[in-house]
């Protein structure tokens, strides 16, 4: 039996898991990067972002399908008492809720961390879609960061 991916779990991601999150990452066309980044980043600049990951500090989930691919990912940047949020979930994965759920599992823990804010550096259609079916306050910017959720 094959597992549909909204049936997947949602899982916190380790330094360990840096080649799954490269792959990830990697698998993004230009414009995928550009809505993740806000630059279309090269491949090396991608593996640079990468090895800087600090996930010991600052948090990744990432949804796995059963071949060991990296389906979906969202890391959360921790700076005190605010974050920053950047998601990806590929393509073929689209349109099966994992964005929203990998936004409520960073959400959580931002929550659980004190966080008061976070920001969306792009500000991408589908985040504050996501953040507004949340039930998150959302103020709207004309410059970086195009968005912030107000998580009190």
């Amino acid at each position: 039996m094959i597992e549909s991916p909204a049936a997947l779990a949602v899982r916190r991601l380790a330094a360990g898991d840096r080649a799954i999150i490269l792959a990830h990452l990697l698998a993004l066309d230009r414009d995928d990067r550009y809505g993740r980044f806000g630059s279309a980043l090269s491949d090396h600049a991608i593996a640079t972002y990468v090895g800087r990951l600090r996930l010991d500090h600052d948090a990744g989930f990432g949804i796995v399908d059963a071949s060991g691919l990296l389906t979906g990912f969202i890391h959360l940047a921790v700076h005190a008492p605010s974050g920053e949020i950047g998601a990806s979930v590929l393509p073929e994965s689209r349109r099966q809720r994992l964005a929203r759920r990998l936004f409520a599992a960073a959400f959580r823990h931002a929550r659980h961390r004190s966080l008061d804010t976070i920001h969306l550096a792009t500000g991408h259609p589908a985040a504050l879609r996501i953040c507004h079916t949340l039930g998150l306050a959302v103020d709207l910017r004309p410059t970086a960061p195009r968005a912030i959720v107000r998580l009190i």
